[in-house]
């Protein structure tokens, strides 16, 4: 069977690989021509325009490397063999510390390697259909690239299935993201992670993030509201090393005896919960992928982990029936109207809970009032909206820092190895919490130490942050 693969990001390369590994002709044309660095070091100054995200900081999960020693152990192999760490998690679970940039320089030259996989540099300008089915697709400039399976995965924009494509929800984030790399210096380690395979300070109206990279970089991150002009000043690297001192986890990780910046401070915002259903006018042979049907917060690291997951359904689909492509339609349906939809709508119902209680504190509200909104659209997020009017569901990922049982449920619900609604279990634990005086950023009320042995990094206050930030802006 000939296949056309539009877009190599991580999706791209992983149906391409899953997909020639069948026996299938590969065509993979992506429209960023910029070529594959010779080594990994230089990988980390890769040009991908067509990948936003490409420089931002990423959590490699435990459901990723599920994933890729399930379909595609070679690549967990590769990864190993040039040094990325292997994060040993509870029960057994095993997660990485790695940059984007790592992980698709290595499935890049994998697919380049890989007999049945030919890479092309051309944009795919629309799909040919003749009775009801794909038949290939034209390049801008006319060319036209047969194919039984045309698979897009150009990304959020979904430019290939576009003309098929339906939004089923669409809603801001709320969130906007201010980050930087460091590198750790000559002999010195990491900083202490208390969240799995990355740190977290949770803040009343913001969050701080550190993710462990590869070859000891590292990345700082602080999360706040898109309305939220006193952190906006975040986007300045004096503001942001300012801040970073003023959070105890981050003061740590990036103390001048131990790391330095090694790139500017990135800034991204303009994030949307985003789900798109394939009309039932589309032709069969053609399947969107990842972003192209659903993108949700990177706040909570997924992206990867369900592109690698789309793509390696899709390939499963195809193998159970190689010349069916109605067969390879209704597994995706299936996937994406069920686990798909799980996660996207818990993502969603997090950014819901998160927006409403750090817009109450930066109103000067408490955190929880009013009570957090159930989903408009009568979803159900993993069963969890009921609950989510008494326990804000930020409440309950907060909680992992101060209850080892929510720990550990939150953990694995994180890492995606449980489903959305295993969280059921643990809320009546931190509604327990919320009554005895506990918010994000405070100790338990009559705990000797906060949370698992080594407590919870603390944040400074919303109100305390943002006015020193503008003590330090008002001074230049």
């Amino acid at each position: 069977m000939q296949v056309v693969i539009a877009g190599g990001g991580v999706a791209g390369l992983t149906a391409a690989l899953a997909l020639a590994r069948q026996g299938h002709r590969v065509r993979l044309v992506d429209r960023d021509d910029s070529p594959r660095p010779a080594d990994v070091t230089t990988a980390a100054g890769w040009s991908r325009r067509g990948v936003p995200q490409f420089r931002q900081p990423h959590a490699f999960l435990a459901r990723l490397s599920r994933e890729l020693q399930r379909g595609l152990p070679d690549v967990l192999d590769r990864l190993r063999a040039i040094g990325v760490p292997q994060v040993e998690l509870i029960d057994g679970l095993q997660a990485m510390w790695c940059r984007r940039s790592t992980l698709e320089w290595v499935l890049r030259g994998m697919a380049e390697a890989e007999p049945g996989v030919t890479l092309g540099y051309a944009t795919v300008a629309s799909v040919r259909v003749d009775g009801g089915s794909v038949t290939g697709v034209v390049l801008a400039g006319g060319t036209v690239l047969p194919a039984d399976l045309v698979v897009d995965a150009t990304g959020r924009r979904g430019r290939v299935s576009r003309p098929w494509l339906q939004e089923a929800v669409d809603e801001p984030a709320d969130e906007v993201y201010a980050s930087r790399r460091y590198r750790t210096l000559p002999g010195a380690s990491f900083g202490p992670v208390n969240r799995g395979v990355i740190s977290v300070a949770e803040g009343d109206a913001y969050s701080l993030l550190v993710f462990p990279h590869d070859a000891g970089v590292f990345t700082v991150c602080f999360t706040r509201l898109p309305d939220d002009p006193g952190l906006a000043v975040l986007r300045e690297a004096p503001a942001f090393e300012a801040a970073a001192r003023r959070v105890s986890l981050a003061a740590g990780w990036t103390d001048v005896e131990r790391a330095e910046p090694i790139a500017d401070v990135e800034v991204m915002g303009g994030l949307r919960n985003r789900l798109r259903v394939l009309h039932p006018s589309a032709p069969l042979g053609l399947q969107p992928l990842a972003d192209a049907v659903c993108t949700t917060n990177p706040h909570y690291g997924r992206g990867t982990s369900l592109a690698v997951a789309h793509a390696l359904r899709l390939a499963d689909a195809v193998a159970a029936a190689p010349a069916d492509p109605r067969a390879w339609r209704a597994a995706s349906d299936d996937w994406e109207q069920g686990e798909l939809r799980a996660w996207f709508d818990d993502a969603r119902l997090a950014d819901r809970a998160r927006a409403a209680m750090w817009r109450n504190v930066r109103d000067g509200r408490p955190p929880l009032a009013p009570p957090d909104a159930a989903p408009r659209d009568g979803a159900t997020a993993g069963g969890h909206a009921e609950a989510g009017r008494e326990v804000p569901h930020l409440m309950v990922l907060a909680a992992a820092g101060v209850d080892r049982t929510v720990g550990r449920a939150v953990l694995r619900h994180m890492h995606m190895v449980d489903p959305p609604a295993a969280l059921a279990s643990v809320r009546p634990r931190v509604a327990d919490l919320l009554t005895r005086g506990w918010l994000p950023g405070r100790p338990v009320p009559g705990q000797e130490v906060p949370g698992p042995p080594n407590g919870v990094p603390a944040a400074p206050p919303h109100r305390e942050l943002v006015d020193e930030l503008g003590s330090l802006s008002g001074s230049r």
